[in-house]
This record gives C-alpha cells, structure tokens and sequence, in this order.
C-alpha cells in the first residue's frame, strides 16, 4: 500500500477513443488534467485504456490495457459495462473523466465521474432526428445509471449542475451529491503572448444543430442584406447541407477544414472576435480559450458562457434568435480594447488555472473516499 497520505486513483479512459468521439474537448480536459496530476507528489495514478483509446505516456502513470479496442460499437459497449472483469486495481477511487460509470461488475472503491451536461437528452428532446431512438435510449440510460453509481459526481458549471438536477427531477432519480469543479484550459500557456489582428470574425462551425452555425449565418446575411460594415467571416471546420446553401449566398467569407492544435491557437489569436452561438453549453471553452489568445467572444445567451465569461465581457452576449442584438454585441467586441480584453483574460484564470480546477478535483476525491 501507498503512504497514508497519498491517494490511488484509477483513471478509466477506455471510452476516449479521440480519432472516432464527438466529444474531442473532454480528451483535452483529461490530458490537461493528467498533467497537472502527475505534477503532484500526494498521487497515485493507474490509467485503464485499451489498444485504441487514448493512453498518457507519463512514466509515472501505470497502466492496465484492456485486451481489445473500443473504437468499435460492439467492444465499446462491453467495455463501458464492464470494466472491472478485466482492470481491478487496488486503488482508493475510481475516476470517470468522462462521465459514464460501469452498468455491471462495479469496483469495491469509491467513485467519483465528471458529468459536463445532458446533452444527449437536449438532443432526444428537440433533435430526434439525429440519432435512432435506440442510440437515444441507451445514452440516457447510462447517464441514469451513473447518476445513481457514482458517489459523488463533478461538473463544470452551476449551469450544467442544474441541467443534472432537473435530469434527475424529470426521471425521478435522488439527487447525487454534485460539486462544481470548472474547467481547465492548456491555452492558458499562451496568455500573454502578442497576436497581429486581422480583420475577421471567427466561427468553429460544425453541422450539430446546437452549435448554431446555421443560425449564424442567417444573422450574417441579414446583416449583409442590409449593407452593414462587417468584417470577413472566416469558418473553420463543416458544414450541412443547410449551411453550404448559406454559406453560398455570403460575401466576403471563407471556410477552411479544422485545423491542428497550435494552428488553431493562431487562429483564434489573430481573430477580431470569436463568435460561439451555441445553444447548450455544459462549460463553454472556446470562451475561456479566446480571452487567453486576447480575442473577445460573442455568444448566446442561456448557457453557462455567461457564467464562465467574466461580467466585463458581458457585452458580448445577445439573444440567440435576435439579429439587431447578435449586432449590438458585434459591435462591441470590435470595440473592446486589448487591455480590456487581457484584463477580462486575467480574471478568467484566476478562476479557471488548470492548477486551481486539479486542486478543487482532488479535493473532492478525499472528501469522497473519507
């Protein structure tokens, strides 16, 4: 056994497959989070992955490699029910970074998951299109299941804690204990650095309904339609069917495929202004990424951006389907400083350091195993 102080965790991460998830910004959490924990000296850390997840490659970190892969349907499903037949550490707690606890052949120690939303059932509720009923059935059954396994769950946002609370009210689930640990970035290592402006309003646009790529695009011609002064619209990443036609009838805008991780930082720095019309956030971390590149953010609001965004840069949010005040906050974000939009940065991280989002996590994991 480890010393009395310590604490041995089992990290499962056979579920973050990162070349086939939809979830891409939960893999960067965890990464972020793996470092700043083998920075520590009160840890003991056991990664259980399998031959196609991601797998850290800290020398401190053990390892237990399920015999298969789970980027395939089948394997996966296996896998996320029952991991304990083949991974059963001698640890003080199990911890689910992503959020989905094992159905059967549950561990003996504590368990804790870090929920982020419930999207799943935001889509199920006004997207029933974009899955099968089955598919549907299934992930909400399992965001039941971990509501009820898991001895403590973290999120990342009062927000997205009461998007679990009113989950449990409306399946009649008892309410797990919830704490709100926030979320870390590692473009916090870029704060401070100097980006040449360019004059474009970035979107990372995407064909899930929820981030409102469409929606934006109608906001931008009818600002376009009614000869308004706008700066090029640059948009990285896909497009639906709905949103080419769009994109088509615009001037002055481009598209590019999604770009790699340092590409991206450079992006974003060099932007006017981001511009993140999602409907449902469980943190909002493009916000938090923008301010550290020195870009100010417009978004919607009704999600916990505006929870995450420091009230400074409360001029940025507009109501989602209202043109005139997706204008208004345009305005005022090519309007905002580089000091305002640093200070705005600075504040931020005082909140959201991956050092002070790790300290709060390991935190609640004594508080959970005492």
């Amino acid at each position: 056994m480890i010393a009395a102080d310590d604490l041995s965790i089992a990290i499962y991460l056979a579920d973050q497959n990162p070349h086939r998830d939809r979830s891409l910004g939960i893999t960067a959490m965890t990464r972020a989070l793996i470092e700043q924990f083998v920075q520590r000296d009160d840890l003991n850390m056991i990664q259980i992955v399998s031959k196609s997840s991601y797998c850290c490659d800290e020398r401190s970190v053990a390892t237990c490699r399920l015999p298969f892969r789970t980027d395939r349907l089948v394997s996966r499903l296996i896998a996320d029910k029952s991991h304990g037949f083949w991974a059963r550490p001698d640890v003080d707690l199990w911890y689910y970074p992503k959020g989905y606890a094992a159905h059967w052949l549950q561990p003996k120690a504590a368990k804790v998951g870090t929920m982020h939303d419930t999207i799943v059932q935001h889509y199920a509720d006004h997207y029933p299109e974009t899955r099968s009923r089955k598919a549907f059935d299934y992930w909400i059954h399992s965001t039941k299941v971990s509501l009820r396994k898991f001895d403590r769950v973290l999120t990342v946002s009062q927000a997205s804690a009461l998007q679990l609370r009113q989950f449990c009210d409306r399946y009649q689930i008892k309410h797990p204990d919830i704490e709100v640990t926030y979320e870390g970035s590692f473009w916090e290592s870029r704060r401070g650095e100097a980006f040449q402006k360019k004059n474009y309003a970035l979107h990372l646009s995407s064909p899930a309904p929820h981030k409102g790529t469409n929606r934006l695009l109608n906001h931008w011609k009818v600002l376009q339609q009614r000869g308004l002064e706008l700066p090029e619209l640059m948009l990285v990443g896909r497009l639906d069917e709905v949103g080419q036609s769009l994109y088509d009838q615009l001037k002055n805008v481009s598209q590019i495929p999604p770009l790699e991780f340092e590409k991206l930082q450079q992006t974003v720095g060099e932007a006017a202004v981001l511009l993140l019309p999602s409907e449902i956030e469980g943190f909002g971390l493009p916000a938090l990424e923008a301010y550290y590149v020195g870009t100010p953010v417009c978004f919607a609001a009704g999600t916990s951006v505006s929870e995450v965004v420091d009230p400074m840069g409360h001029g940025g949010c507009y109501s989602i389907d209202d043109v005139d005040a997706f204008s208004e906050s345009l305005d005022w974000a090519r309007g905002l400083s580089p000091e305002t939009t640093h200070a705005i940065g600075a504040t931020m991280h005082e909140r959201f350091s991956l050092a002070k989002v790790s300290d709060r996590i390991v935190n609640s994991f004594r508080s959970t195993v005492k």
